[in-house]
């Protein structure tokens, strides 16, 4: 059971049960996290459900896709190194612990 850290802008962590889901996004909207609308549920249009990986848990995920760089970086211009959409992270038992922050703002 895959289980997720959300980290709130101000420090506020909430440890969530992601069973079952197929991204990162999906856990964040399941448990009404804050800060993250995901207004496109999931399409890779919005860039509305950001989040910094946290920096010892990026190596273990595949990269960012050209579809997701180019959302990230026509909306922020340049593209922080762990700043991902949460609706590409696709969720693998591996993944189990993974540490996620959530920007100030969202796209």
């Amino acid at each position: 059971m895959p289980r997720i850290t959300f980290i709130q802008p101000d420090g506020a962590a909430e440890t969530l049960d992601a069973a079952g889901l197929p991204t990162a996004m999906h856990a964040a909207v399941r448990h009404d996290v804050a800060g993250l609308p995901a207004e496109c549920g999931g399409q890779c249009i919005c860039v509305t459900c950001m989040v910094d990986v946290a920096l010892d848990w990026l190596p273990r995920l595949p990269p960012a896709g050209p579809d997701e760089l180019d959302m990230l970086a026509d909306t922020l211009g340049t593209v922080p190194p762990a700043r991902r959409l949460s609706c590409q992270i696709r969720l693998e038992p591996g993944l189990d612990g993974l540490v996620l922050r959530i920007p100030p703002t969202q796209g």
